[in-house]
């Protein structure tokens, strides 16, 4: 009796020690979740260079009095038709607002956006980006930008207006934000313009002490053009009669932050 309870005994251990070696193995194996997690982590890890990523974009220009080459559009076309340049928009001046400090604004203007900020140091180390002297090339950013499903930039009236910035690049895109989109939303929405983009250089160029700011607008055809003013115009008197303060304000506050000087109404260049 006595042999058989110790048999038992050393039967019903053993199955504790497997058990206890089950679960050992179990706890070694724990971790095998956590390199799943850091596989999972690895997309993440992968998708950092992200930023590198992120879309580059140029603006080309031939200053008042400078000419374009004649391959201008050409050359820059062909950067998109390659793959170098996810898209580009080349238009030439037909007509400015004259008025106090205003004047020409360009001959041609090229907005060109890279895929990569390497795509377009690539580019820019290569004889492609030389168009002599007479062009002027700034690297800008996006402080604000809508875009509609129905933009046809080979059919939009543009209209780009230059400024001279006067504050740091996030108080500008602040503005941008607050000031820019709540004016060109209500011309958005009406179906008169398709796209707005406000671009900021990274350093001054063409003469100027601060970097400028380009917004590009782009109206859907010349019909709706002919229709900006009979939109603009009540609903900016609106913003100004009480409803929107702060957006009273910055139109007077604005002249702190940025000189107008030029708007140029342009058209695609064929």
């Amino acid at each position: 009796m006595k042999s058989r309870l110790q048999g038992n005994a050393i039967k019903v251990f053993g199955v504790v020690l497997a058990c206890l070696a089950m679960v050992a193995c179990g706890n070694q194996g724990a971790p095998a979740p956590a390199s799943d997690q850091g596989g999972a982590a690895q997309p993440v890890a992968a998708a950092a260079p992200a930023a590198a990523d992120t879309p580059a974009n140029v603006i080309l220009w031939s200053p008042p009095g400078k000419t374009a080459p004649a391959d201008f559009a050409q050359r820059l076309r062909a950067l998109k038709d390659d793959g170098t340049a996810s898209e580009v928009r080349v238009v030439k001046e037909y007509e400015y607002e004259v008025k106090e400090g205003y004047g020409p604004g360009f001959d041609e203007l090229a907005v060109v956006k890279f895929p990569s900020e390497a795509a377009y140091e690539q580019w820019k180390s290569s004889p492609a980006a030389d168009f002599g002297p007479d062009v002027v090339t700034s690297r800008v950013d996006v402080t604000t930008e809508r875009v509609s499903r129905k933009n046809d930039p080979d059919q939009s009236i543009y209209v780009i207006s230059q400024y001279e910035t006067f504050v740091s690049p996030e108080e500008y895109k602040i503005y941008s934000e607050d000031y820019i989109d709540p004016n060109m939303d209500n011309q958005y929405h009406s179906g008169i313009m398709t796209r707005y983009t406000m671009y900021l250089e990274r350093e001054a160029t063409g003469g100027l002490q601060n970097p400028r700011a380009f917004l590009v607008t782009e109206y859907a055809n010349q019909a709706e053009f002919d229709r900006k003013a009979s939109v603009k115009d009540p609903y900016k008197a609106l913003l100004l009669s009480g409803t929107h303060p702060e957006w009273a304000r910055l139109n007077v506050e604005k002249k702190k932050m940025r000189r107008d000087f030029n708007e140029s109404y342009a058209k695609p260049v064929p």
